[in-house]
């Protein structure tokens, strides 16, 4: 995008540069014209002049780039699905007969006399020492001893509360000056202990117990190893071989003709409406130079309308 406007613009750079050479050509030709005409009449060019004051024009080519929208055939690619045919593989089992020679194991049993050692139990008396316990009573004398309180009772003096008599005699006779009474005591029986520990034997029966060796005879079952004979059956495995007959599934495979549907790219032809730039030339009148006189020039000057004058055609060259 970027090369194609740089295309566009070194495009138009020609054009216009090829356009402002007849227009220089053409304006040189009308600049010298007015001059030779200007010369021997300047008092009547006066007016003139003064109008000419105005920046002069030139005409020059413009590309322009216009949308043109135009119809074009494309080819796009879409998604279709297509039935398709192929060919499918089924299994399908087939019943066969085989034969086959099979092995067997039959037990046989078998009766033998075997001579083995077996323990009997036999009575026995047998003497042994044993502990036999005694219990016994013995007497034991200990000392116990007691704490006794030894005490007595004692009467004491000890003060007792004020009645409401006595309360009430002391709030009016508040001011006396007499000395106050002794508090009202009474007397009280006390007990005054007195600890003493007093010891006393004790006698009482303690009982012992005793093991004593014992000779006692005893009914022991011992065991005795004998020989007996036994029968003894056993089994034996004799092989044996024969033949069966046994029906087995066989697979195979079988082809048939299936129908899938299959996703296919397929290309496709359609109309669109496009938009494309399409370049135009266009004639413009263009500015080619400031104004060249300013507010103070005077119109009916000469000299400053030939100065412009000379002015405008540079800037026009």
């Amino acid at each position: 995008m970027i090369w194609q406007r740089v295309r566009v613009t070194l495009l138009t750079s020609a054009l216009v540069a090829a356009a402002a050479v007849p227009a220089r050509a053409e304006a040189d030709q009308h600049s010298h014209q007015a001059d030779v005409q200007a010369a021997p009449a300047a008092p009547v060019l006066a007016p003139t002049m003064a109008s000419s004051c105005a920046p002069p024009t030139r005409t020059i080519c413009v590309t322009e780039w216009v949308p043109q929208q135009y119809e074009a055939v494309r080819t796009v690619y879409r998604t279709q699905c297509v039935p398709e045919r192929y060919t499918a593989y089924r299994t399908e089992c087939s019943t066969e007969v085989r034969k086959r020679v099979v092995t067997v194991n039959r037990t046989v049993p078998e009766v033998r006399e075997e001579v083995r050692t077996v323990c009997v139990p036999v009575q026995t008396v047998e003497a042994r020492t044993v502990m036999k316990r005694v219990v016994t009573c013995k007497p034991v004398t200990t000392c116990v001893r007691k704490c006794v309180d030894m005490g007595h009772y004692e009467c004491r003096e000890v003060p007792c509360r004020e009645g409401c008599l006595t309360r009430l005699r002391h709030l009016c006779h508040k001011d006396d000056c007499c000395e106050p009474c002794p508090p009202p005591t009474k007397t009280v029986r006390v007990w005054v202990p007195n600890k003493v520990w007093i010891e006393t034997p004790v006698t009482r029966m303690v009982r012992s117990c005793e093991y004593v060796p014992t000779v006692q005879h005893v009914s022991v079952c011992k065991l005795v190893p004998q020989q007996q004979t036994f029968k003894v059956c056993s089994h034996r495995c004799v092989p044996e071989q024969h033949e069966e007959t046994f029906t087995v599934q066989v697979p195979h495979q079988v082809p048939y003709e299936a129908v899938r549907t299959v996703a296919r790219c397929v290309p496709v032809q359609e109309r669109v409406t496009l938009c494309r730039m399409v370049p135009h030339t266009v004639e413009k009148q263009v500015p080619c130079g400031d104004a060249c006189c300013d507010a103070g020039c005077d119109a009916s000057d000469t000299g400053c309308a030939v100065s412009c004058g000379h002015h405008a055609r540079r800037c026009c060259r």
